[in-house]
């Protein structure tokens, strides 16, 4: 069926603001990610709230709630057309986007049919997803949100991604499958809403979010090591530029506690710098171990970085690299020291400058810690219920619950 309204003026022309419909939004500061329901409240119902919770307080969202008692597809802009001053300007300032929508789909059917043009983000959601339990299918061109004129597209990446949500799987969201508005309104959820914005939240600029709302206090996520001879990797990003101080991010390795653990570090500078070193904490006394290497590298809010940190007998090795390039050949940087020698554990570290003056919290999102190589086997504890699955080498271990951000 066409649309009543071809653009927005028309819409605003015809309809009463507050009695027919509301705009929904927040821009916390920083934020380079956006959740957007362009036809949530009564058009596409659960749309606008899944947004909503995706959002949470780390991304831009945005929704057009539809309010009129009946008749709410009237209110209905294809995304292609979209063009509301708020929900451009939100959506060209930040890098992603998920855009939340309803389709009919299958009778009892709970399904999500994602497209857009961020392949990458488009295959990590699609992932979680489907790990956590929900059906996902490539959606039909006629929803697929390739069309760079679509909204979710208009991104500083030129690139975001759809998510139609069938009405059987929106309907799972609020309790008895009623999603009526007075339901909806009452702030009542089913498990499976909350398990669905975690699966998505889970792809906010990787799997573990740490959350750092004070400077110069150290936030750790380890997992106990087999051995200490071990060779660690992982992906970290922070969503803000350092202001005033830097951020620090480490691989951590033979942690005691503590006061007691080497480190390979990366520093990104208020100058946008990314420097390595490795260090050591004994006695709770930190000492730089070698020289600082300059990689060359220039951070942003959301550039990701991978980190690798081995550690065999008395040498120490780390290299750092974009992400999304090419691992050197060559340790960037390697050092001698007998001071740990029990295995620990291995992990991250999160911390900021005691002479930090932005913004505050400032997320760091670590993803993929693996061991790239040898015969280690690490034991993963959940934060969130506690159950233990064995981790082997070369996989990938996964921290992808949002209650991680609270360490």
């Amino acid at each position: 069926m066409a649309d009543l309204y071809d653009n927005w003026a028309e819409l605003a022309a015809a309809e009463t603001a507050g009695v027919d419909y509301q705009i929904r939004q927040s821009s916390p500061a920083g934020a380079t990610w956006a959740s957007i329901a362009i036809h949530g409240g009564g058009i596409e119902p659960g749309s606008g709230e899944m947004a909503r919770e995706v959002a949470g307080t780390q991304m831009r969202y945005y929704e057009l709630d539809g309010m009129k008692p009946a008749d709410n597809v009237d209110l209905h802009i294809t995304s292609t057309n979209y063009d509301e001053p708020n929900a451009l300007a939100m959506v060209g300032a930040v890098r992603r986007c998920l855009s939340f929508h309803g389709y009919r789909g299958d009778d009892g059917v709970p399904m999500t049919a994602i497209g857009g043009l961020d392949a990458s983000l488009v295959a990590r959601v699609t992932r979680n997803l489907t790990a956590a339990g929900f059906g996902v299918v490539t959606a039909a061109s006629e929803i697929a949100g390739t069309n760079p004129a679509n909204i979710c597209n208009k991104t500083a990446s030129s690139g975001g991604v759809q998510l139609e949500m069938s009405q059987a799987l929106r309907r799972s969201f609020f309790p008895g499958n009623d999603y009526s508005r007075a339901v909806r309104e009452s702030g009542a959820r089913t498990e499976d809403f909350y398990r669905y914005a975690a699966a998505v939240q889970a792809a906010y600029a990787g799997r573990a979010l740490v959350s750092m709302g004070s400077i110069n206090v150290s936030r750790y996520t380890l997992i106990p090591a087999p051995a200490a001879d071990v060779d660690v990797q992982a992906t970290v990003a922070t969503d803000r530029y350092a202001v005033g101080g830097s951020h620090f991010l480490a691989l951590v390795g033979r942690y005691l506690d503590g006061s007691n653990t080497y480190l390979a570090r990366l520093e990104f500078t208020t100058a946008q710098d990314v420097n390595l070193t490795i260090r050591k904490r004994v006695a709770g006394a930190e000492t730089l171990l070698g020289t600082t290497f300059a990689t060359g590298l220039n951070h942003a809010p959301g550039t990701r970085f991978a980190l690798r940190f081995q550690l065999s007998g008395n040498t120490l090795r780390a290299r750092a690299w974009l992400a999304d390039g090419i691992e050197p050949t060559a340790w960037q940087r390697e050092v001698v020291d007998t001071s740990l020698t029990a295995a620990g554990s291995v992990g991250m570290r999160s911390i900021l400058s005691s002479s930090t003056t932005g913004t505050l919290p400032v997320i760091a999102s670590w993803a993929d810690l693996r061991t790239p190589g040898g015969s280690q086997a690490f034991t993963v504890t959940r934060s969130v219920n506690g159950v233990v699955k064995p981790h082997s080498s070369g996989a990938t271990v996964r921290l992808a619950h949002p209650a991680i951000a609270s360490l």
